[in-house]
């Protein structure tokens, strides 16, 4: 038995999914938010201290000391070599040989700068790095630089770009960098860095001022904010939830498990055939309570339908009790009796007739009107059921009788013709086909009232159609006249008649199963008895049918004529 799953178990899981996405959504929003709001204070904080280092640094001395770069460089280079050496006097030698005044004055400026430098990145607050650099294709070359924990380098030493600097220093160079952050990481650090040119008197960028920030600090505000705002979530929703499973409880679970119950025990009632009322005590004024009014009406309608019920099935089981009574009547009133003659040797005859429906409209009749004329019959009667099996009924009656008087087959059809149109007020009708075999010289007599073609075996052994003249139905005309033919019917010869039914056999493409392949079906066992002939051809039809239900009456009549009893 598949598990009921419990509906407040459900809600609440649904309730908890819908906080997480509260969560998710809100977090995303609001951290979205706080991300920019923070990058913004940090970028402009950054901009403000750039801003005031290319104020104070004076993009004139930056031209002469790009103009003087390599007797700067001398210069600190002699520097560098007297501090390794530990040579004080070297090195006091150094600064006072130096007789550039120009020179002197670049390098004064320079050292200001360099504490300027050192200043402001000891001033702003997560400043990392405050540098001054020319970016190039190659690489890049620093002016001045402040690393907070190594110092301040000597100018114009070379340095690789690391974590896509180039693209955004060469756009700052090139005046086209619109004062945002560049945001880039190192190691277990994330850095924002603000850039601005610097300009000489003729407005052309010589370098750019560059300051890092550390922006780590923002991501570990956002991630104690997600926590803050995720605990308080789960303690409202938890909240909510133990307020929401109590609502759920009273107004949904209870009133359902009240109508379960009840509903089980209507059912109980009804099975066992007691006669109580259903009722359930439930007032929640909503759709449950009117789902709990509507079993209740349904209890009401459900036993007046089981009472017409058994009323309507007694009375389908009268009719079907009636209708096996028909079946078995008309079933009792054709030849079923093979071989119906066994005393006679010169024909042999086998017959079926299987109606669509449990009675049917077909028929067919076989009979000695005297020692050497034997009566045949087929006939299809217009409709099925009971009708029909009535209508056949009367008219195989009719026409046993007329034929057994020794009228010639036209006039034996003339006179039923007649009797039936005389009080026809439903307007049926009936295809018969009649024939009259004289058994001394096999001249076989017959006529045709709209039934279908007789089927006969030629003398060179094959099947063929007999394409007789056709009168009008049985019932359908008043002094119809119908006319005879003979068939001379040679020993070893067989006639083969049937109804609509088989020609009009459908399969499941609507194609018929037509006159063609009745003769395909006859002549593939011509030498059969008459009996393996008429199971050998509704085997082929029930072949090419499958499985569509059969729609139509199906009778089918096969006569083997030896001959006269002096010949057999």
């Amino acid at each position: 038995m598949k598990q009921v799953k419990s509906i407040r178990k459900m809600h609440v899981l649904r309730l908890i999914l819908f906080g997480l996405v509260l969560i998710i959504g809100i977090g995303g929003v609001m951290g979205v938010s706080f991300y920019r709001q923070n990058i913004e204070t940090y970028r402009s904080m950054a901009y403000s201290y750039v801003d005031l280092a290319v104020i104070n640094i004076s993009g004139s001395t930056i031209s002469r000391i790009l103009e003087r770069k390599e007797d700067i460089c001398a210069y600190y280079e002699m520097l560098r070599e007297a501090a390794d050496e530990e040579d004080a006097a070297t090195y006091l030698e150094t600064v006072e040989n130096l007789k550039d005044p120009e020179l002197e004055d670049l390098i004064d400026y320079w050292n200001e700068i360099t504490w300027f430098v050192l200043s402001t990145g000891n001033v702003v607050s997560d400043t990392r790095y405050f540098y001054v650099v020319i970016p190039t294709e190659e690489d890049l070359i620093y002016l001045w630089d402040s690393d907070l924990d190594e110092g301040v380098t000597a100018p114009f030493e070379h340095d690789e770009y690391e974590n896509g600097e180039k693209e955004n220093l060469m756009k700052a160079f090139r005046g086209e960098w619109n004062r945002k952050l560049a945001i880039y990481r190192e190691e277990q650090e994330i850095l924002g860095t603000a850039m601005e040119p610097i300009y000489d008197e003729n407005g052309k960028i010589l370098a750019v001022a560059c300051l890092d920030l550390s922006i780590t600090s923002i991501r570990h505000a956002y991630l104690k904010m997600m926590l803050n705002l995720g605990i308080l979530v789960t303690l409202i929703l938890f909240g909510a939830g133990l307020l929401y499973s109590s609502s759920v409880q009273k107004n949904f679970i209870r009133p359902i498990q009240k109508l379960e119950k009840a509903t089980a025990s209507l059912v109980s009632d009804l099975m066992s055939g007691k006669d109580t009322v259903f009722q359930v005590d439930v007032h929640t004024g909503d759709e449950i309570e009117a789902l709990a009014r509507s079993f209740e009406n349904m209890d009401r309608q459900l036993k007046v339908y089981i009472e017409q019920n058994a009323q309507i099935t007694a009375e389908k089981e009268r009719i079907s009790t009636e209708l096996e009574l028909a079946r078995r009547i008309q079933s009792d009133m054709l030849p079923s009796v093979f071989p119906p003659f066994p005393e006679r040797k010169e024909f042999e005859i086998y017959a079926s007739m299987h109606p669509a429906k449990e009675v049917g409209g077909d028929f067919y009749d076989f009979f000695l009107i005297d020692e050497k004329h034997l009566g045949l019959v087929i006939a299809d009667v217009s409709g099925k059921g009971v009708p029909a099996a009535l209508f056949m009924m009367m008219s195989k009656i009719m026409i046993r009788n007329f034929a057994l008087s020794g009228q010639e087959p036209a006039k034996v059809l003339e006179t039923i013709n007649e009797q039936i149109c005389s009080n026809n007020e439903e307007q049926m009708f009936v295809t018969v086909w009649l024939g009259v075999l004289d058994l001394d010289t096999g001249l076989l007599s017959a006529a045709n009232a709209g039934h279908e073609y007789p089927i006969l075996k030629m003398p060179d052994g094959r099947f063929e159609m007999i394409r007789d003249k056709h009168g009008v139905v049985i019932g359908g005309i008043e002094h119809a006249r119908y006319h005879s033919y003979t068939l001379q019917l040679e020993p070893g010869a067989k006639l083969f008649v049937y109804t609509d039914g088989l020609t009009e056999a459908t399969n499941e493409t609507l194609e018929l199963f037509g006159m063609e392949r009745i003769l395909l079906a006859l002549n593939e066992v011509p030498d059969g008895t008459p009996e393996q002939i008429l199971d050998h051809v509704r085997e082929r039809m029930d072949q090419f049918v499958g499985s569509e239900p059969q729609f139509d009456d199906l009778t089918m009549m096969c006569l083997s004529f030896a001959g006269p009893v002096s010949s057999v």
